[in-house]
């Protein structure tokens, strides 16, 4: 069954007129027993390890029926399945479905002026071995997910995509895929080693929005590629692949890992061939603390490759077929392989805000840079930025925000690569979204994005859009 974009937006408004009618509840004094707001909700599991994000140990539940309460205060659309999800959660076992839906179009300048939707569907399990009896400082983390319908990615002209989510598993194809499988053993309070299949968007640190559980890149905060992810790192790090690593602790979240990646993009396929190209070695740092009284985050690492590589390679993360090779997709082929590439990066945020009464719920400022050899990477240095994280209106502690502008700098031998057939130019713009919580588990974004796309000859795009996502 056909589903129509004009469904798609009245459905959503719709539901955000009845929820306001309804009254949410969503002042800092609403979380209940019965009805907990999201970020004390508790039910996500373990840590990333690439660009690691969120604590290893996660607190228990903080009330008896985490997933408990009527339809328009309960976090979860389904509820808590007669106890059953508590319980479950109670022994170890998290399950969660995100269905997150995009109306997006290209209204002015880029390639092409359209609107298209499209959705995702994001699966995920999470399995501590000590509460289910198996063994303590165990962790499995699944993520699956289905991609549907189309993106605007191939037409806004941008090297970046305007819609990462849409990128994977595979850009505007519609498919089905695991694309993280990550097993995690704590050995001590101080240590863990890690290995699987890793969902390296997953693991990114730069989240504006804490206490949130469906605060992963993309989906919940801004899309735009530049803003998502640190693109310095888009030639060495895949999507999704095979990676073995090990962690530093410190207060039960990782202060420094080590992952060495295969080079292969893997989220449409197998392992086979583990390592065959290569291998790619990720060591990173993360620096938590309140150095004016207020939650920061310093990220410093980098990447290393063995593999061999040409600067007009595909990568996850840049969508260097269709905006570039699109004419003369031979060219690739002919142009000279080097081996390996690096890059180092650093990602920071700083809060400006802090709730007195809740300690997650805040915004502050961020910024992502970069350099890299410029050959095979296509960019050669990166400086994005901006203001991002929980809204500070009274009523209104789940809606979130954000506002950053992205200028990559792509290198010198790139440029001089696609010059005689689809020249390229740096790439540069700004976008601003605001994700207004319409109840716990309905989720309903208006982003705007205005870009001077990395082909020469396009003109800025501008690109509005709607995302409306429900947690199940």
């Amino acid at each position: 069954m056909r589903v129509r974009p004009w469904c798609f937006v009245l459905a959503s408004l719709a539901l955000a007129l009845v929820a306001n009618d309804r009254s949410l509840g969503q002042g800092p004094d609403s979380s209940t027993a019965s009805g907990p707001t999201e970020s004390n909700a508790a039910v996500q599991a373990p840590a990333g390890i690439f660009l690691p994000g969120q604590a290893l140990f996660e607190p228990g539940a903080t009330a008896p029926h985490p997933y408990a309460g009527d339809l328009f205060t309960r976090p979860r659309l389904t509820g808590d399945w007669w106890g059953a999800r508590s319980a479950l959660a109670d022994q170890g076992l998290n399950f969660d479905l995100f269905a997150t839906q995009f109306y997006q179009g290209v209204a002015r300048g880029g390639e092409e002026q359209q609107f298209r939707f499209g959705g995702k569907l994001d699966y995920l399990f999470n399995l501590d071995g000590g509460k289910l009896g198996l063994w303590q400082g165990l962790f499995v983390d699944l993520h699956a997910e289905t991609r549907y319908g189309r993106s605007i990615n191939e037409i806004d002209g941008l090297i970046a995509p305007s819609n990462t989510p849409l990128s994977f598993p595979e850009p505007d194809a519609n498919v089905t895929s695991l694309t993280g499988l990550k097993i995690t053993q704590a050995l001590s309070e101080k240590f863990a080693v890690y290995v699987g299949k890793i969902n390296t968007l997953d693991e990114y640190p730069l989240r504006y929005s804490p206490g949130l559980i469906t605060n992963k890149p993309g989906l919940a905060g801004f899309m735009n590629t530049s803003l998502v992810f640190n693109p310095i790192a888009a030639r060495t790090i895949p999507y999704s692949t095979a990676g073995v690593g090990f962690a530093i602790l410190e207060e039960g979240e990782p202060l420094f890992t080590l992952t060495v990646f295969d080079p292969e993009e893997r989220a449409t396929r197998g392992l086979d061939d583990l390592y065959a190209r290569g291998a790619v070695l990720v060591p990173d740092l993360v620096l938590r603390g309140k150095p004016f009284g207020s939650p920061a985050l310093l990220n410093i690492g980098g990447t290393w490759s063995s593999a061999r590589y040409r600067s007009l390679d595909p990568a996850a993360y840049l969508d260097i077929i269709s905006q570039v090779l699109k004419n003369v997709p031979a060219l690739a082929l002919v142009a000279p392989t080097e081996s390996g590439s690096w890059c180092v990066y650093t990602n920071f945020y700083q809060s400006l805000w802090v709730d007195a009464c809740d300690e997650e719920r805040h915004w502050g400022l961020f910024g992502q840079f970069g350099v890299s050899d410029g050959n095979p990477n296509p960019i050669r240095y990166v400086a994005n930025g901006g203001l991002g994280g929980r809204c500070m209106l009274p009523g209104r502690t789940l809606d979130t925000f954000g506002v950053g502008i992205f200028y990559l700098g792509l290198s010198d031998y790139f440029k001089s690569l696609t010059q005689p057939f689809n020249p390229q130019r740096d790439e540069y713009g700004v976008e601003l979204f605001y994700n207004f919580a319409v109840t716990p588990w309905a989720r309903l974004t208006a982003d705007v994005q205005i870009a001077r796309p990395s082909t020469v000859g396009l003109n800025t795009a501008i690109q509005p859009g709607l995302r409306f996502q429900v947690l199940f």
